[in-house]
């Protein structure tokens, strides 16, 4: 009879966990610094310092290296997106009505500001995921799963607010910071990013504002 740890399934060494972890780091550099075309077996392995053979024994091919860097990046990005959240869910119960608009206002522009400053670098990435994913179905498919976990929020948030129609307000405002975020990412000049804000959120209000 075998023994309950012969029975166990053996766990991965750390090295070869940690490998796999840099070889997709370095699939995000590279791309980030570099672009999508940039990508290759030889540039990746180059950049994580390991051999060759190394990318193609984690990965069988580009598309599943790429894919798998891309969750491995949803994830942090998920993170921090929920992070932001709990920061609105906290304005909102915090806040009277009357001065809703201007908090948040003020949190979605700084969490904009933010996102294409500080981290410029997950921006271009998200631009380049956008880009493959229109001709690789599976990475469509993952992609669609994280823009249905941002309009999950929305559609609360807005049902939070008195919409009376809180899945097409989720849907305007996901479209107007995702406006916002490729013209900071695009603009020689400053962006009225609180400015856009604040006026969207009044609208969003009016409802609420009205019965108040």
């Amino acid at each position: 009879m075998r023994s309950a740890e012969e029975k166990q399934p053996a766990r991965p060494r750390a090295s070869a966990v940690q490998r796999r972890h840099n070889i997709i780091e370095a699939t995000l550099r590279v791309m980030a610094r570099d672009g999508l075309r940039a990508v290759s077996h030889r540039a990746v392995a180059s950049e994580a310092s390991v051999p060759l053979a190394s990318t193609t024994y984690y990965f069988r091919d580009l598309e599943d290296l790429i894919i798998e860097s891309f969750l491995h990046w949803s994830e942090a990005q998920r993170r921090d997106i929920e992070a932001f959240q709990v920061r609105v869910l906290a304005l909102l119960s915090q806040t009277r009505v009357a001065g809703t608009a201007e908090a948040l206002a003020d949190a979605a522009s700084a969490y904009v500001l933010d996102q294409v400053q500080r981290l410029r670098s997950d921006r271009v990435l998200e631009y380049a995921f956008l880009h493959e994913a229109i001709r690789v179905p599976r990475l469509r498919a993952a992609l669609e799963r994280q823009q249905q976990g941002h309009l999950e929020f929305l559609r609360g948030f807005h049902a939070a607010l008195g919409s009376p129609q809180p899945e097409l307000d989720a849907q305007i405002t996901n479209s107007v910071l995702l406006g916002l975020e490729k013209g900071a990412l695009l603009a020689q000049g400053p962006v009225e990013i609180r400015a856009v804000m604040l006026r969207h959120l009044q609208q969003a209000l009016e409802p609420t504002l009205s019965e108040a």
